[in-house]
């Protein structure tokens, strides 16, 4: 009478505890909190500031009173302009911080290793925003035209999207740039790390 083999799988070992990261202490998360809202409170503030009083916008430079009496610079549209991208990138940036701090800390999956990431995601929103800026303002509006032209509004809400979806407006970057420079034959180089086609790896075959 012939018997069945049944085949033995090995088991798979459970995790160390040890190889878990470490979950973010309560005076780092109470902090990082804290941080939240004052970043907010700044950024609102610093766009209300920047934000031109009136539209349409003249393009002689207008005072700016960041500190009332104590920093007042003159400031031209453009320069303004660039201003608010970079607040409302940040603005929009903080949005999605705010939203997965939130997230991962009501599940209790908070982490201290993602420190540093929780830190510069404003500055990268910034930065983000601001590429977006310029590819927008290069590519989509003559070279004539003015900041007088354009819509506080709709640049802001370019930039607090860019600067709350960074991983699609890179993407959409990224596409930009290589529809722009995108090559027919592309060169193999020889610190490329490919080999070409019919090679021992050394010199193409000609």
């Amino acid at each position: 009478m012939g018997s069945t083999l049944t085949p033995i799988v090995p088991s798979t070992p459970a995790a160390d505890p040890k190889d878990k990261p470490p979950a973010a202490s309560k005076f780092w998360v109470f902090s990082f909190g804290f941080y939240l809202i004052l970043l907010n409170l700044t950024l609102v503030y610093l766009v209300l500031r920047v934000w031109p009083e009136k539209i349409p916008i003249e393009n002689d430079p207008a005072i700016v009173k960041i500190i009332p009496r104590y920093f007042e610079p003159s400031m031209y549209m453009e320069t303004r302009y660039l201003c608010i991208v970079g607040l409302v990138g940040a603005l929009g940036a903080f949005i999605h911080l705010t939203t997965s701090f939130t997230e991962f800390l009501g599940n209790r999956t908070f982490v201290a290793s993602w420190k540093w990431w929780y830190g510069l995601r404003p500055f990268i929103g910034t930065a983000l925003a601001y590429m977006v800026y310029f590819a927008a303002r290069g590519g989509l509006i003559s070279g004539n035209s003015g900041a007088k032209d354009l819509s506080p509004y709709g640049i802001a809400a370019l930039a607090g999207l860019a600067g709350m979806f960074s991983k699609q407006a890179t993407d959409k970057l990224r596409e930009v740039f290589e529809d722009m420079f995108k090559t027919t034959h592309p060169p193999t180089r020889e610190d490329s790390g490919k080999k070409a086609a019919g090679t021992d790896g050394a010199n193409p075959v000609t």
